[in-house]
């Protein structure tokens, strides 16, 4: 188990999610414990994938249905905590990730109505670029539950350490070991 005042974290967007629908008291635990600490970290990208997701929801929805979409939507907004800026020194980073790792590496995300198609895959594989990179420039080790995407974009980064001087590596914790 990660140990919560080893903090201060930044949360993926995933992670996000997995912490809002783990039902587990050892997960209930750890964050009541990081809290006490620590305020919850994320990045502005992770806002706008949020969002993002919250407005394509809404589109899908029946009209009577898309106000528990936008309460939730406002709910989420209401309480953000500490949101990381994507500046120019992120957005360089971020960049460079994305030219280094043009491709998403993992496959299409199934979901029971639709597959996701390759234009989506770019634009999650793109914020998580941005997240990595704002995990990078803070120095944050990063808590994600996207094994693959996240281990392709440290690994790229070990592999290319001039295009990414003095930022050391990308520490990565998957949700898991927080229970663990």
């Amino acid at each position: 188990m990660i140990d919560p005042e080893r903090g201060p974290f930044l949360f993926d967007t995933s992670a996000e999610s997995w912490l809002l629908r783990a039902h587990d008291p050892l997960v209930d635990d750890w964050i009541r414990r990081y809290l006490s600490h620590y305020r919850l970290q994320i990045s502005a990208a992770t806002v706008m994938e949020r969002i993002r997701g919250y407005a394509l929801l809404w589109r899908r929805r029946h009209p009577e249905e898309r106000h528990s979409v936008e309460n939730a939507r406002i709910a989420y907004l209401s309480n953000l905590d500490r949101v990381l800026p994507i500046d120019s020194a992120v957005a360089a980073v971020a960049g460079e990730i994305s030219a280094l790792l043009p491709n998403p590496p993992t496959s299409p995300k199934r979901a029971r109505s639709f597959m996701e198609g390759r234009q989506e895959r770019l634009v999650r594989w793109r914020f998580d670029a941005m997240i990595a990179a704002t995990a990078l420039l803070h120095r944050l080790p990063l808590i994600h539950n996207n094994a693959a995407d996240f281990e392709s974009i440290r690994n790229g980064i070990e592999t290319a350490p001039l295009r990414f001087p003095a930022l050391g590596p990308l520490e990565l914790i998957r949700c898991s070991s927080l229970s663990a």
